[in-house]
């Protein structure tokens, strides 16, 4: 017999968007791989593929438009990178409205807290970027 479940999402469902953002973050950066191969990218391989990108747009692309881009980068990198390395706390209870959320530490110390709805959203735009880079 199937236990009954909640009206509201439960910790499966957090931890189903937690990893949405994380294989959107892939593609972004398999995405940006790409570019780089194309463009004969030849810094080192153990640089970040994402720092490896920005220097490579900053050649490829007009200034404003470089700037656009790496603004739009820094917001949806630095909330993905508190979902990678700064998870200290979930909480999900389907009996109860907005209680899926996960707690995040910063580099800085500050916590903050994303619903599950903020985290759907992030890997939303995360997929969007990566449309939006396509070439």
């Amino acid at each position: 017999m199937q236990p009954e479940v909640g009206p509201h999402p439960t910790l499966r469902d957090l931890a189903s968007e937690i990893g949405t953002v994380q294989v959107y973050w892939s593609y972004l950066e398999a995405e940006m791989r790409r570019q780089l191969l194309e463009g004969d990218d030849r810094q080192p391989d153990r640089t970040p593929v994402v720092y490896r990108w920005r220097t490579f747009i900053r050649r490829a692309l007009d200034p404003a438009t470089c700037k656009e881009l790496t603004e739009r980068l820094d917001g949806i990198a630095r909330w993905r990178n508190l979902l990678a390395h700064g998870i200290r706390s979930t909480s999900a209870n389907p009996w109860q409205e907005a209680s899926a959320f996960v707690e995040c530490a910063g580099f800085d110390g500050v916590i903050h807290r994303l619903s599950i709805g903020e985290i759907r959203s992030l890997a939303e735009e995360i997929d969007r970027f990566r449309r939006g880079i396509r070439r």
